[in-house]
């Protein structure tokens, strides 16, 4: 994997430090505006305070559903994306989820409760980002609590990020590449392999150049020591179809022997990593990789294939 030279650290420090305080809350909370200002950019944890006065008052005998009059009508656009998208659908799924997984909800509240204090190591990135790549945009980011279903999403309009679903101290890892999402401009043919691979590889890697870690290690740590046998299951899986296969590589599917699932994305960061080291202007190849055309070009480009 790569990592963030001391240069980047130091610039980044210092202009964060330079940068003044920074709130939480920093636009309403029904806000979509994005922006390009990095000490500007909304990020809103309220929903979560929401989400256990709502816990609350059920567990104190109120009437009526308390996740629609404290949690859902009082929403965040991270809450209302988060019922459009079938996460948490409404507020009764929302209600017997809670009761009957009363004890699950309660292992995250402390967790829930501190996203707060990684909310500046979360900016760092943001602040990362614009130093490497100015014409970045920072979409609202939301922390929402929802039915233990998404992690995290990136819409083209916010951020939204599960809270029951992830340790705090992973958070900043996902923010960064729930970001890079929101800066690709990769054209989206659904079910394409070489494609998917690489918008989620490319964010784990960009993602990692901003925020000094990938969310999650397990296909790198299982790809030591495999990478020449990864490389030819891949080649011999990419169909570059319009309908590929995504099994064995991406979101969970079915696995080969003991490896983990989405192996897919190291393979989009590597080929992302091949194209990254090659280039002598690395702030020129960051530009090309959030704004991939062309996927099999990208790939020939990489030098990936010739390794």
């Amino acid at each position: 994997m790569i990592k963030i030279s001391l240069r980047h650290f130091l610039v980044i420090a210092l202009i964060f430090l330079t940068a003044g305080r920074t709130t939480v809350i920093a636009q309403s909370p029904t806000s979509t505006l994005i922006t390009r200002d990095p000490a500007k950019a909304t990020i809103y944890t309220n929903d979560i305070k929401n989400f256990w006065i709502a816990f609350d008052s059920l567990t104190a005998g109120y009437k009526n559903n308390p996740f629609d009059d404290f949690y859902i009508k009082k929403g965040s656009n991270g809450v209302l994306h988060f019922m459009d998208h079938n996460r948490i659908v409404n507020a009764d799924t929302l209600l017997a989820t809670v009761v009957n997984r009363k004890q699950d909800y309660l292992k995250i509240r402390d967790n829930s409760l501190k996203i707060n204090e990684v909310e500046k190591q979360c900016r760092v990135s943001y602040y990362a980002l614009k130093y490497l790549y100015p014409k970045a945009v920072f979409p609202p980011l939301y922390f929402v609590i929802g039915r233990f279903n998404t992690g995290g999403v990136s819409l083209p309009t916010e951020q939204i990020i599960g809270a029951e679903m992830n340790e705090p101290g992973n958070i900043p890892y996902l923010v960064a590449h729930e970001l890079i999402h929101a800066n690709q401009k990769i054209p989206y043919k659904y079910k394409i392999l070489l494609e998917q691979c690489i918008i989620e590889g490319s964010a784990d890697f960009l993602g990692e150049l901003i925020s000094g870690k990938i969310p999650s290690t397990a296909p790198y740590i299982y790809a030591k020591g495999r990478e020449a046998v990864l490389m030819k299951e891949f080649i011999r899986d990419m169909n570059l179809g319009e309908n590929d296969d995504f099994d064995y590589w991406l979101y969970s599917g079915p696995r080969k022997d003991d490896r983990p699932a989405d192996m897919g994305y190291y393979i989009g960061y590597a080929i992302t990593k091949a194209y990254y080291d090659k280039a002598i202007d690395k702030s020129k190849a960051i530009a090309d990789i959030l704004n991939i055309q062309d996927c099999k070009d990208f790939l020939n480009k990489s030098g990936y294939l010739r390794q």
